[in-house]
This record gives C-alpha cells, structure tokens and sequence, in this order.
C-alpha cells in the first residue's frame, strides 16, 4: 500500500516493468525466477491500491470488490506461490495455517477500504479494519518461509515493524509498497 494514487500505480509499473525486463534480457536461474514471479504478485497489491486511491475511497461497488475479493486474492495467491511453488507445499502445519489464515482474510478485509487522513504515510486501510503486528508476522511467516534467515526479512520482522508500530500511528500496509520497491532495485542489481 502506498500512501497516493501516483505512488501506487508508480510502484505497480516499475515493479512489473524491472520484472519483465529480467525475465526477458538478463540470464536468470529458476530460483531468480521464481523470486521475480513473486514480486509481480507482491507488487500487484498497488494496482489495488491504485484503484482504491482513484476512486478516492468511496463506498461503491468498487471498492468493495477491490477490499473483499482483490486484496484477500492477491494476499492467498503470495502465501500460495511460497509455500507451493517454492517450497513443493513439503510443510504440513504452514500449509495447515495457510488454510486458516486466507479465510481469516476473506473475513477481515470484508467491507470498505478507507484512508487513514491523519498520517503523513496514508495507506488504505483494508476493510476498515487496521492489520495488527501479529497478522503481519504470520503473514510475512508464510510467504518467506523458509528464507527468514535474510537479513533483510529479520530486519523487518524485529526491528522495522516493532519501530514503525510504536513510532506511527498506523499506515502498516505502506509496507507493500516499501517491499515491491526495494525487492524490484534489489533484483535488477543482483540478477
């Protein structure tokens, strides 16, 4: 989630385009791949937001097909891509959790998506309902399992969120936009 229309679908673009240019000009192994297959899903949460930011957040169909279905849809397909593509789906309690935590989604980002005005990093709030550090921690457990030795990962499970929670007063979905950019810079350097 970024905190502007302009910033969002930015995002989105050059999240897709450093993808799509890896995938077709440099010499990419299929572990770099599938790195690069997940960021486009990653990434696609800003073409959501990008909708919600157009619409201005309105209560209208939109934005509730956006919240309801879109957002939870592009949140399984990240859990679903790690745990099956990358990981053969060889972990029965992530997959057992995984199950549980997609429904959870459904349900809680259920409604409207509405702007949080009273901060600088204004995100959509999916659903009207705040993600907590807990949803994010096993969120983040699932789709990077069993990478969470990258320091980048650890970084931002003990030090980033905890600060960003204490420090701010929501806004905690800016954090997909922050991650699709710095994942797209990241891979067009290494890869």
């Amino acid at each position: 989630m970024c905190f502007s229309y302009e910033v969002s679908i930015g995002t989105f673009m050059t999240s897709w385009g450093i993808s799509i240019y890896l995938l077709n000009n440099r010499n990419i192994n299929f572990k770099q791949k599938l790195d690069i297959y997940f960021l486009m899903i990653f990434s696609t949460m800003q073409l959501a937001d990008a909708i919600l930011w157009f619409i201005k957040m309105k209560k209208n169909n939109i934005n509730y097909i956006v919240t309801s279905f879109f957002i939870p849809l592009i949140l399984a397909a990240q859990i679903i891509f790690n745990l099956y593509y990358r990981n053969n789906g060889k972990y029965l309690l992530l997959n057992i959790l995984a199950i549980f935590t997609i429904i959870y989604f459904f349900f809680k980002f259920n409604g409207y998506s509405t702007s949080l005005c009273d901060n600088y990093l204004s995100s959509p709030i999916w659903g009207s309902s705040e993600i907590k550090f807990w949803e994010i921690f096993i969120f983040a457990i699932l789709i990077f399992y069993p990478k969470l030795d990258n320091s980048l990962i650890l970084f931002t499970l003990f030090v980033f969120f905890p600060l960003m929670y204490f420090f701010m007063d929501g806004a905690y979905g800016s954090l997909w936009c922050f991650f699709a950019n710095i994942l797209a810079f990241k891979y067009l350097l290494t890869y």
